[in-house]
């Protein structure tokens, strides 16, 4: 009887501990969002008085003045713009790169593999200095659309791995039967291929707009101009000149992070399969 317990406690136990970090992940990062909601209702003199995690009132003052005193709307336009531009620029690099390295056998296919593979792992701030000196010979700094081309590099390594399982999961058989029937290369990637992969080209495209929405860093250093400021730039700078307005703060930061959240709340089954089905695939 005893030892049929121990597994049972065993198993008990590990589902407890697994549930304690999870619960505890989930409200170190749920509360200090929630508490930066709360804060975009209220006003320096209530924030520095009291922590709470509901408004005194709903008052949406601060959001007015984000709107009315700050250049949010322009860097929202921007960010939308810049993200926009950057994913048809990726998904155009991205689907013929995928496809090739899928199908086609040729010297050196496995090594390039392997590179965009082992790039996942090179953090994008190491090359910041870099593409600055980069951009400023080739006179791309300081351009609007100019930072794409460092979005769809970033994004390049790990949408390129991820769909390459997808592509090789797809039966060659497929493709055989559509060529004997004379179909051509393009057809048989926009009619055949595409289809078949977009449940992967959707998760892609949600992450990597995740992801270039987010960035702060090369936004920041590659867009000195005011008017070219994206959101999370233009959040970091929703202050006066000589006092720093918390709760205007708070509201930028959450217009800031909710086409994020709203897209991720809406499209989350989607990422979550594309993932899941991206691992085991190839």
């Amino acid at each position: 009887m005893g030892a049929s317990l121990n597994p049972r406690l065993k198993n008990y136990s590990v589902l407890v501990i697994k549930y304690f970090i999870l619960t505890t992940y989930a409200l170190t990062t749920f509360v200090p969002l929630w508490w930066t909601f709360s804060n975009s209702f209220r006003n320096n003199e209530q924030i520095f008085t009291q922590i709470r995690l509901f408004p005194e009132s709903f008052d949406f003052t601060n959001y007015i003045n984000v709107f009315k005193s700050t250049s949010i709307p322009q860097a929202f336009y921007n960010s939308i713009s810049i993200t926009l531009v950057s994913l048809v620029g990726l998904l155009v690099v991205l689907v013929p790169c995928a496809y090739v390295l899928a199908r086609y056998r040729f010297k050196g296919a496995y090594l390039l593999y392997m590179f965009f593979a082992l790039s996942i792992f090179i953090p994008n701030i190491t090359v910041l200095a870099s593409t600055f000196k980069l951009y400023q010979m080739l006179d791309l700094y300081g351009g609007k659309y100019g930072i794409a081309y460092t979005y769809i590099a970033h994004q390049l390594p790990f949408c390129v791995f991820l769909l390459v399982s997808y592509m090789r999961a797809i039966p060659v058989a497929l493709e055989e039967a559509a060529i004997i029937d004379g179909c051509r290369t393009r057809d048989l990637l926009l009619r055949i291929i595409l289809p078949l992969s977009r449940n992967g080209i959707v998760t892609i495209s949600i992450l990597s707009f995740i992801s270039i929405w987010n960035d702060y860093i090369y936004a920041l250093i590659l867009l000195p101009k005011e008017q070219l400021r994206t959101l999370t730039v233009a959040a970091a700078f929703a202050k006066s000149e000589f006092l720093v307005d918390y709760g205007m703060m708070s509201a930028a930061v959450i217009i800031t992070i909710l086409p994020v959240i709203i897209i991720y709340l809406v499209l989350q089954d989607k990422i979550i399969n594309g993932m899941a089905a991206g691992s085991v695939k190839g």
